[in-house]
């Protein structure tokens, strides 16, 4: 099978989509398939709408990583960046809820998104690449106009095509994102629809996807050392002057993925007396910081000294923190799974969250973790402060889920469960050409 898999960002970039994509791919590959990947030059979130720093090094146009090739659209940033990608996305929100008839939405919904992310060559890159494809993967729904684009140009060369939303679900505001006009058009007309959780399949269902079209499908992990990542896990709290005891977040430093509310929680327990430490690791860190220096010098201060913000850290340390954090916290309203959920399980580590979203529909409520409201930092504190002071809790909430992801969550499944996606889709292709190439034949001989 060749595959085209296209989504805005991927590695070096960190996230979810980045995490789903690169794992298909891979096994893709070792079982002899081609995968070609179409994706953007993007390395953190702010490529999309700003200029690299100088002096970063650029990534190449054209690679091949792990078996795939990888090929890169560079951004470009129209005058007057960064102002107008935030004015268009905000418009195009806007536009969205207009009383317009859907075919007039859809179609100036579609012009006025092409830039979300702007790109240079997309035209010109897609239809070969979809022409060479048995299958199109498009993921990330979010970046409407690169969603939408390779969408349609799969549906015009009537390709075989698959469709991973991933619908942020945990607020309305940011969920009416997610179903703009042109955007739900493609999930109708899209071969297979993949919602990652109950909650992102009954929207989709909501919207007029046909159930036989509409997959929920959860994703999984592959397997780790955990051993060797605990034997590193003191090495990495020497290296980065950790304290013995701290609760870790992963993932993207915003106010929509909680890391504000955890900063926020922090400052509120040392004004009541009490001490708690958490450790970052993940991108967007500089919106942490300022949100950080909002609060007056002496609390700014104690946030200096108990809010260990690494950046993006390699894969290896990324397993020697989970090996030795307390807790792992994602009080997150942006999450449509929460894979680290599962990596802190594999650990046996007990998780927090916010009870919305994805991992709501993964985490059982005091059986293999604790669920609090998002943006409440007095019910996360409490939530953290009982895993913080009952090591039995604690225990007892990262052994259930390490037997969760045991039993439910494992890469092999994900892969083997999707695999059966693609190949019934594939094979209905092919028993349509071949009938549509019966009905050519005896037209000919009539």
């Amino acid at each position: 099978m060749r595959l085209l898999l296209v989504l805005p960002a991927y590695m070096p970039f960190v996230g979810g989509a980045q995490t789903f994509g690169r794992a298909i791919s891979r096994r893709l590959t070792a079982d002899g398939h081609r995968v070609t990947i179409l994706t953007t030059a993007a390395q953190q979130a702010d490529d999309f709408w700003q200029p690299p720093p100088a002096g970063r090094t650029a990534l190449p146009q054209r690679e091949e990583m792990e078996g795939a090739q990888v090929i890169r659209l560079p951004l470009v940033y129209p005058w007057p960046a960064p102002y107008r990608f935030g004015l268009a996305r905000r418009l195009t929100h806007l536009f969205a809820r207009l009383p317009l008839p859907a075919l007039w939405q859809r179609y100036l919904l579609r012009h006025f998104t092409r830039s979300m992310p702007p790109l240079l060559g997309l035209q010109s890159e897609l239809p070969p690449l979809i022409a060479a494809a048995d299958l199109v993967l498009v993921v990330d729904a979010s970046w409407d106009g690169l969603f939408v684009g390779a969408a349609q140009a799969a549906l015009a060369q009537t390709k075989p095509l698959v469709v991973v939303p991933l619908i942020h679900t945990g607020s309305p505001a940011i969920t009416a994102r997610f179903r703009m006009a042109h955007q739900v058009a493609v999930y109708r007309q899209a071969d297979a629809v993949i919602a990652l959780s109950p909650s992102e399949q009954e929207l989709l269902a909501g919207w007029g996807v046909e159930q036989a079209r509409l997959h929920c499908l959860p994703l999984g992990v592959e397997a780790v050392d955990v051993a060797a990542a605990q034997k590193q896990s003191e090495d990495v709290r020497r290296r980065y002057r950790l304290p013995e005891c701290f609760v870790l977040f992963l993932g993207a430093t915003t106010y929509d993925k909680g890391a504000f509310t955890l900063a926020q929680m922090v400052a509120e327990l040392f004004l009541q007396g009490q001490e708690m430490h958490v450790v970052y690791a993940g991108p967007s860190q500089h919106q942490l910081v300022m949100f950080r220096d909002i609060f007056p010098p002496r609390v700014r201060a104690i946030l200096q000294e108990r809010l260990h913000l690494l950046g993006v850290v390699n894969e290896r340390t990324k397993q020697a923190l989970l090996a030795g954090c307390a807790v792992l916290a994602l009080p997150s309203r942006v999450d449509s799974f929460g894979i680290v959920l599962l990596e802190a399980w594999q650990h046996s580590k007990p998780v927090v969250a916010a009870a919305i979203g994805g991992p709501a529909s993964i985490i059982a409520d005091e059986e293999t973790g604790l669920l609090v409201p998002f943006d409440a930092p007095a019910a996360l504190a409490a939530a953290l402060q009982r895993i913080l002071n009952q090591p039995g809790l604690a225990a007892r909430l990262g052994a259930a889920g390490r037997q969760v992801v045991t039993n439910q969550y494992t890469g092999d499944k994900c892969y083997d469960d999707l695999y059966q996606i693609f190949n019934h889709i594939r094979s209905v292709a092919d028993a349509e050409d071949a009938k549509s190439n019966r009905m050519g034949r005896r037209d000919e001989r009539l």
